[in-house]
């Protein structure tokens, strides 16, 4: 190799095919392509005239924004991305997509994001994805220290206002003792405990087990996985 030649991390940057930190963990899963071969060896040197570049996977990855679904557990009360690293990504995540750290970047969505709300959370570094998501019919589960019964549910709730304006966005059933389930479209902040708070109906958790038509289903509390190419919320 000639002394020209650097190494193909730092090429990549100066190609402004990645960041650093990127090139290392996209060669390391064997997404960089050296003169048409798979470059899959950290530390390897390549010369100015070779032609370097991304497979499709980690073009598509490194061009466009993410979006993940993440199942925030009951007990944790901080940033969401603090939970998104490559240790907790789902092991049957079948998106293809490996973890980078850019990807817990920029990150905003709905469900389970606000505190004292647990379950199913979308995030998206997606602007227009975003905007769709805060359209969503919503399904959640509430947690009470005691459930009232259905009429009695349905008297506590009737003719209610938050912020001045009646709320006629949701339908509201009980599931229990100890819990009932709202679905609602379109969610105001904090609109659940707000309405439980209004009712005296004493909230113990808020579980979003739905977004639209994508449901929490099997993935696991603390994990998350990157959202598929074909589903549809």
């Amino acid at each position: 190799m000639s002394e020209q030649a650097v190494r193909l991390s730092k090429r990549m940057v100066e190609l402004g095919l990645c960041s650093r930190r990127e090139a290392d963990a996209y060669i390391e899963q064997g997404l960089v392509r050296v003169d048409g071969e798979v470059a899959a060896t950290l530390g390897c040197r390549v010369r100015p005239e070779q032609r370097v570049e991304l497979t499709g996977q980690a073009a598509a990855r490194h061009d466009g924004n993410i979006s993940l679904l993440l199942h925030r557990p009951q007990e944790h009360d901080g940033a969401l991305h603090a939970l998104i690293d490559a240790g907790s990504q789902a092991r049957d995540d079948a998106s293809g997509f490996s973890f980078l750290p850019r990807h817990r970047q920029q990150l905003a969505g709905v469900g389970a994001v606000e505190d004292g709300y647990y379950g199913l959370a979308a995030l998206t570094q997606d602007k227009k994805l975003l905007a769709k998501l805060a359209e969503c019919e919503m399904e959640f589960l509430v947690q009470v220290d005691h459930a009232p019964t259905l009429d009695e549910l349905h008297g506590l709730l009737h003719g209610m206002k938050l912020d001045g304006k009646p709320l006629r966005n949701y339908k509201a059933s009980r599931q229990s003792d100890r819990q009932l389930r709202f679905v609602i479209h379109k969610p105001l902040p904090q609109q659940l405990l707000r309405m439980c708070r209004q009712a005296d109906i004493e909230v113990e958790g808020i579980r979003c087990i739905r977004i639209g038509r994508i449901a929490l289903g099997k993935l696991p509390a603390g994990q998350w996985r990157y959202l598929q190419s074909f589903e549809r919320f």
